[in-house]
């Protein structure tokens, strides 16, 4: 009997065994296995980023090329400020920017960054001004009997190229020329990875800070003077005494600074500075306006900046930066 119940918890063993192998084999596809990534730099540096890439592989099939994604701020144009090589057991090499307009791989038509802006959004930012930069390896690889391929991708980006102190999610994607960001049977066949919150300092422009909830954004990011702009106050952020005091009533009390030295201030609580609440008991104020218009600058002046604060109806209570009496600032640029 000991003899039977041992045999057959070695055939148990085996099977699960198999059944282990199999979800192994199962899982095809391209995994992003870490990143090693400095938690600050300074405005101008060049950072050095390691992605460490995992490829099971199931069957024969390809060869394929790897696609590569990075998700970084636009204002640091990444595209022309980044190099990224590869090194693996198939031997080393370069990724390469994929041509603009290829056309992704089950991406319904769209090209790498628009299909991986619609699959993985802005990976957790809360400002819609970051891009995806696709890459492609310079040569294909194969999916061959299961054997899975190992590498790392060795990044390095001048950052900041807007001048800007910054804090950001930085993120990672991978997949294949032959399957895109797609599943099956047989797996799933990309990996994506977004990082902790990563800190620029040194620049000599505005904190853009895409990790944390902001009392106030301008929509568009980046503008001149001469667009129009939206500028949203979300009184749900934190506890302000704005909100506290009449949580319907909210105004802009805006000061312009000119290319010409002048300050020109529009502080009234009046309809040209109310703000509108998106919805009733959103707790989040709108106004829309044009800022030449706004301010009432000629055609020779130019606004490069305003400093702003968000009132009651009174004009006594105001909220400014983190909820302080500093003034919240916007600079104009167009990149």
């Amino acid at each position: 009997m000991r003899s039977y119940l041992h045999i057959k918890a070695k055939g148990l063993w085996k099977f699960c065994a198999l059944i282990t192998i199999a979800i192994i084999l199962a899982c095809c596809g391209e995994i992003i296995t870490g990143v090693d990534q400095p938690a600050t730099a300074t405005v101008g540096a060049v950072v050095p980023i390691t992605v460490h890439i995992n490829i099971p592989t199931v069957g024969n099939g390809g060869p394929d090329y790897l696609i590569f994604g990075f998700l970084v701020p636009k204002g640091w144009k990444a595209a022309q400020n980044t190099t990224i090589t590869y090194t693996s057991p198939l031997g080393n090499g370069t990724m390469n920017l994929v041509p603009a307009g290829t056309v992704a791989k089950n991406g319904g038509g769209l090209d790498w960054p628009a299909y991986m802006k619609k699959t993985f959004q802005i990976g957790g930012n809360l400002i819609d001004d970051m891009e995806w930069v696709a890459y492609q390896s310079d040569k294909a690889y194969p999916h061959s009997d299961g054997n899975a391929i190992s590498g790392d991708l060795h990044i390095k980006i001048k950052v900041g190229a807007d001048g800007n102190n910054t804090l950001v999610k930085l993120g990672y994607v991978i997949t294949d020329t032959g399957n895109g960001f797609t599943s099956d049977g047989n797996g799933t066949y990309y990996s994506e990875k977004v990082t902790d919150c990563f800190e620029l300092t040194g620049g000599t422009g505005d904190l853009v800070d895409f990790c944390n909830p902001q009392l106030t954004t301008i929509n568009p990011p980046k503008s001149l003077d001469n667009d129009i702009i939206t500028l949203t106050f979300d009184g749900t952020v934190v506890e302000t005494k704005l909100i506290d005091s009449n949580p319907t009533e909210t105004y802009l009390c805006a000061t312009a600074y000119t290319s010409d030295g002048k300050t020109i201030s529009v502080c009234e609580q009046t309809d040209k500075t109310k703000m509108v609440q998106t919805a009733s008991g959103s707790k989040k104020f709108q106004v829309t306006f044009w800022p030449k218009a706004f301010f009432g600058t000629t055609g020779t002046q130019t606004i490069t900046k305003i400093e702003y604060f968000v009132t009651d109806k009174t004009g006594a209570i105001k909220v400014g930066y983190g909820n302080t009496l500093a003034p919240f600032v916007y600079t104009f640029k167009c990149s």
